[in-house]
């Protein structure tokens, strides 16, 4: 079974390349930052849809009784 020779010791050098690349890459204020931004996104669009169906259900029974309740 004639095959090639596997090197370790070059896929862990690899790997940990990777790695240092990586995390050198990003740092806490990075990583807070992006939090900060999905969560600010998240916050927006359930508002949004909260407002709308508000809104909605607000039109819906205006035609239906004949007038507008708030």
């Amino acid at each position: 079974m004639g095959g090639t020779a596997f090197d370790m010791a070059a896929v862990k050098a690899g790997i940990q390349t990777l790695l240092s690349t990586i995390t050198g890459q990003f740092t806490i204020s990075n990583i807070a930052e992006i939090i900060g931004i999905v969560l600010g996104g998240v916050i927006g669009l359930f508002l949004f849809w909260w407002g709308a169906r508000w809104v909605v259900k607000r039109i819906t029974g205006a035609f239906t009784k004949g007038r507008l309740s708030l």
